[in-house]
């Protein structure tokens, strides 16, 4: 089994049929056809039945399908790292869409001051970047609790309060509690319900869920079209785009931002750097002044 190969079939998953997958890869479909039937004969299962219109994976190309996406990122990685060496000092970091909001000013901090850093930066929700970590395809991600670190090296850079973002006559002043929120129609990041719910289930309330999404930004788009309030950590205030937003002042909903990285050993070049930068960064009370990083 090749790289070549495990590309030219996620090529095929991805464009939904042979002749569609060879178009984007620039090749005849004889070709591509004769690699899939290779890959086939070589693991010795069937990976996708082909239908009239669109090809339809079987439970062993499925499985393909999604080892296959660890595999080539760590081909990538190990790629960079080798045309790398000698040279500016790539950072790879993975990036949450709760955290991305705090990364970039601080990489723009840690550029002025590092030009021999570069940046790789990977978007995914916090559950792929933890794999990613674990194939060491990142030097480090910006994670939000709660959040297994089980295998891994973490530092908290601090915690933060959830803000209530959304227009809500039951909500006045600048600040809000889980007896107000009770109230009114929420939306939930599906990763936070159980530790949303866990708080109100605490205080002995019972929340009104109107939706569930397993984005933060799907969260905040749907806040912006009034459906409900979506419960969304502080650090994203500079892309609400105008939403109100209100601080909770709850402590049992406070987040830690976390700075994680894989063991055993030290963090690779630049990652203290970049947790500094973050701290120096982050607004106020959210990250604690003075405490050892590393």
């Amino acid at each position: 089994m090749e790289i070549r190969q495990l590309t030219y079939f996620r090529a095929v998953v991805e464009a939904g049929s042979i002749s569609g997958a060879a178009r984007r890869l620039n090749l005849s479909q004889p070709p591509l056809s004769y690699h899939m039937k290779m890959l086939e004969q070589e693991l010795g299962v069937e990976l996708f039945r082909r239908g009239r219109r669109r090809i339809e994976l079987t439970e062993a190309g499925r499985l393909l399908y999604e080892r296959a996406g660890g595999l080539l990122d760590q081909e990538r990685a190990i790629a960079l790292e080798v045309a790398s060496a000698g040279h500016a000092q790539t950072l790879r970091v993975g990036v949450t869409p709760t955290t991305s909001p705090l990364l970039a000013p601080a990489l723009a901090d840690l550029n002025r001051q590092e030009n021999r850093l570069r940046f790789e930066l990977h978007d995914a929700n916090t559950f792929r970047l933890r794999e990613m970590l674990l194939q060491r395809a990142l030097d480090c991600a910006l994670l939000r609790s709660p959040v297994s670190t089980e295998g891994l090296q973490a530092v908290s850079l601090g915690a933060e309060p959830l803000m209530a973002v959304g227009s809500c006559p039951a909500l006045q002043g600048e600040e809000t509690c889980l007896a107000e929120l009770t109230a009114v129609p929420l939306i939930l990041y599906r990763r936070y319900d159980a530790f949303i719910r866990g708080a109100f289930y605490e205080a002995r309330l019972m929340p009104t869920v109107r939706a569930m999404c397993d984005d933060a930004r799907t969260a905040l788009s749907l806040a912006r079209e009034g459906v409900g309030v979506a419960l969304l950590p502080r650090s994203m205030q500079p892309v609400l785009g105008g939403v109100p937003a209100r601080t909770v002042r709850e402590a049992r909903l406070e987040t830690e931002i976390l700075m994680v990285w894989n063991s055993p050993g030290p963090p690779a070049e630049g990652v203290e750097a970049l947790a500094e930068a973050l701290r120096a960064r982050c607004p106020g009370e959210t990250l604690g002044e003075g405490k050892e990083l590393f």
